[in-house]
């Protein structure tokens, strides 16, 4: 009765023992985490002393505990650190006890401690499980009885194992599995609490609903967010509730529906639903729902998770309608869009980019090649290029059309367009295609008509020759080109030339009269004068004509003069009121030094003064006048 009571006595100890560590784990876990294993090797070290203390006889001599438990667990749950305290505890109590097993014993606590120490350490990287600590308590039982073959005579083995070492080995086991377990067990439970806990703080954290149901609809479970959802006052009021308790009947019989689907389908899903909120607020929802099933697949509840999509299926309504304005806007273009990627392929066009081009419409579709359609447009003829080089005409239009930039080109069909080229975010180009073909024919209006109307400012409306504008912009510029000159010039030439007797035509013959035979001199003039291609003959007042003649000497001025004379002559119109019977001109002659000293001031002097005498000596001849004196400036 002794070995029992001594034997229960020592499993009582390590049930303590156990007891104490599942306990006080909870504490022990918010210790360091090197402190963790010393608290273990503490409550060991306590466990071998006392069981020590209480050692149970086998047979006469043969004292035993349960040391190697404690050891065992303390360096497989403990590792080093752990083992430490119940090993030097052990060997203390065990060599200071004495006794003809002491080497023996001492051998058995080293020999568990390693082995125990070992599995420990192929351990550290994975996962306890029960196998393995099954094999640990198999160590123990081993390591603390193998010195019995050795210490024992062979002769004695049927009496000593059957008697000792089994039942002692079987003890060691039981009792090294047993406290291993409910160790094993806390640390999972322990471990399980963690990672409820984490989850519980992940989904009240969680800023979208999450809840779950049972089969007939009522919330098990849910987080803050579904409460918030649900104008719910907090998460408990919403448990052992449904939906019909915050919804109208409608909308929760429109959720149950959907999950009774769900528990009928078995598989999870995903919807979207709209329903109008207590606020009276329409509220987006992107759900998804999944079955909770038992241990034996069997569909116990389900599982939601909402997240509100209301401003995001606003942002999309909104995305659609401003999609479907830009397309109302792009179709109704007077211009022709199209946008290209980088490589130039045809990404996008509207309806009046193809009416621009109905030769090559049919290929000037999305996904087509810029190039290919350029080529096709020069092979159709409906591109005004040169078809000498097609190829390389279509590289180089399409490097011009990829290019940011205004150009504009000719049709076959002599139509103008423009194309505005403009760089897109993604490396390729947008271009907008505009028909110019009327701004083009009315520029070229414009440019005739600012012709035409330069023309008539410059002009003498009765006689078509220069006005006195352009005489005088004719003279200041010559004028400034012959002083530039210097030496070099040869002289300018000026003729001052007026009808004989013209009054007294006007009288005879009535002012229209007058006019034709101003036209006709005029024109006889200017044909005379163009034996000097650089001659300007303007009309200078009234009947006066004058005649600029650049790069003149005064022999050449001299026979032009006399050249005009006669052809004004030659033309015998009758003049009966001038004496000569007939049309004659006179003309002054001026002309300036070969340093072109004369100013245009003395040139016209001079030529009104020679014009006078001409006049004086009996009209129809040339005159020159005597050089004008250049003016002295005053002396200061």
């Amino acid at each position: 009765m002794t070995l029992w009571n001594n034997l229960l006595g020592n499993l009582a100890v390590v049930a303590i023992c156990t007891s104490l560590l599942t306990l006080g784990n909870p504490w022990f876990a918010r210790l360091h985490r090197r402190a963790q294993p010393l608290a273990l090797g503490i409550i060991m070290a306590c466990g071998t002393a006392c069981v020590m203390l209480l050692p149970f006889q086998f047979l006469t001599g043969v004292y035993l505990d349960l040391r190697y438990t404690f050891i065992g667990i303390s360096a497989f749950f403990g590792g080093p650190i752990a083992v430490v305290l119940p090993l030097v505890t052990a060997l203390a109590m065990r060599i200071s006890a004495g006794g003809t097993g002491v080497a023996t014993g001492v051998v058995h606590i080293l020999l568990t401690a390693g082995s125990c120490l070992i599995l420990w350490r192929l351990t550290k990287a994975g996962t306890v499980t029960a196998g393995r600590l099954v094999t640990v308590a198999g160590a123990v039982a081993a390591s603390g009885t193998v010195g019995f073959v050795f210490t024992v005579a062979v002769s004695r083995w049927g009496v000593v194992f059957p008697a000792v070492v089994a039942p002692f080995a079987s003890v060691l086991f039981v009792s090294t599995t047993f406290s291993g377990l409910a160790i094993l067990q806390e640390r999972r439970r322990v471990l399980i609490t963690n990672e409820n806990r984490i989850y519980r703080a992940i989904i009240e954290a969680l800023p979208d609903c999450l809840n779950a149901k049972d089969l007939d609809g009522r919330f098990i479970a849910a987080n803050p967010a579904t409460a918030a959802l649900m104008k719910a006052p907090s998460v408990s009021t919403l448990l052992g509730k449904s939906d019909a308790d915050f919804y109208p009947a409608e909308i929760a019989a429109e959720f149950h529906a959907v999950e009774q689907d769900l528990i009928r389908q078995g598989k999870p899903l995903m919807v979207e639903q709209k329903f109008t909120g207590l606020d009276g607020r329409d509220v987006w929802l992107a759900t998804l729902k999944a079955p909770i099933r038992d241990e034996r697949g069997m569909i116990t509840g389900l599982v939601t998770h909402n997240r509100e999509i209301t401003e995001q299926k606003r942002t999309e309504l909104a995305l659609a309608t401003a999609r479907t304005r830009l397309a109302d806007a792009v179709s109704s273009m007077a211009d022709g869009l199209a946008m290209f990627d980088g490589r130039g392929t045809l990404l996008f066009r509207n309806e009046q980019y193809l009416a621009l081009f109905p030769l090559t419409a049919d290929v000037r579709d999305v996904g087509t090649s810029l190039k290919d359609v350029l080529r096709l447009s020069i092979e159709r003829g409906e591109d005004q290029a040169a078809s000498t080089c097609p190829e390389d005409t279509v590289e180089r239009s399409f490097a011009t059309f990829m290019t940011p930039g205004t150009r504009q080109f000719r049709l076959a069909d002599g139509r103008w367009i423009e194309a505005r080229t403009r760089h897109a975010t993604d490396g390729g180009a947008m271009i907008v295609f505009t028909d110019v073909t009327a701004a083009k024919e009315a520029e070229v209006d414009l440019k005739v008509l600012n012709t035409h109307l330069a023309g008539l400012a410059t002009t003498d409306a009765l006689t078509g020759l220069s006005n006195r504008r352009a005489f005088d912009l004719a003279l200041d510029e010559m004028t400034r080109k012959a002083k530039e000159a210097g030496e070099a010039n040869a002289g300018l030439g000026l003729l001052m030339i007026d009808v004989d007797r013209f009054k007294a035509y006007n009288d005879t013959y009535g002012h229209p009269a007058g006019d034709a035979c101003l036209k006709a001199i005029a024109a006889c003039l200017a044909e005379a004068a163009s034996v000097h291609p650089d001659a300007v003959v303007a009309r200078y007042g009234g009947e006066e004509i004058a005649v600029i003649l650049p790069g003149v000497g005064e022999e050449q001025a001299l026979h032009i003069a006399e050249r005009l004379c006669a052809a004004v002559r030659g033309r015998m119109m009758p003049h009966a009121g001038s004496d000569k019977g007939i049309v004659t001109v006179s003309i002054g002659v001026a002309l300036s030094s070969p340093h072109g000293g004369q100013r245009r001031d003395d040139l016209l002097t001079e030529a009104d003064s020679g014009l006078y005498s001409a006049k004086a000596l009996g009209r129809d001849q040339v005159q020159r006048a005597a050089p004008h004196a250049p003016r002295r400036r005053a002396r200061r």
